[in-house]
C-alpha cells in the first residue's frame, strides 16, 4: 500500500510540474490573443468590438486550460485510492 502512496505523490508532482510549464508556453501567447482582441475595440464597429470581446474570452479560456487538466490529472490519480479505500 505504502509503494501505491509514492508512486500517486511522484506522480502528482510529476503532473503539478508538467502543467506548471505548460502553462509557461500559454502564457505569452494567451497575452497576445487577449492584446490582439483588445486593440479591436478601438475601432468604430460594432462587428469588431464583438469580435474583439469573443478573442479576450479565448485568451481567458486558454489560460485557465491548464488548471482544468491539472484537477482532472488528480482526480484520476487519487480517485482509485479513495474507491479503493470504501470496498
Amino acid at each position: 500500500m505504502k509503494k501505491f502512496i509514492v508512486i500517486r505523490i511522484a506522480l502528482s508532482i510529476l503532473t503539478v510540474v508538467l502543467v506548471w510549464v505548460i502553462g509557461i508556453f500559454l502564457a505569452p501567447s494567451t497575452t497576445v490573443l487577449s492584446a490582439n482582441a483588445a486593440l479591436g475595440q478601438m475601432s468604430n464597429s460594432d462587428t469588431k468590438y464583438v469580435e474583439s470581446i469573443a478573442g479576450m474570452n479565448i485568451g481567458t479560456m486558454f489560460s485557465g486550460t491548464p488548471g482544468l487538466v491539472l484537477l482532472f490529472a488528480l482526480i484520476i490519480i487519487w480517485g482509485s485510492l479513495l474507491l479503493n479505500k470504501r470496498k
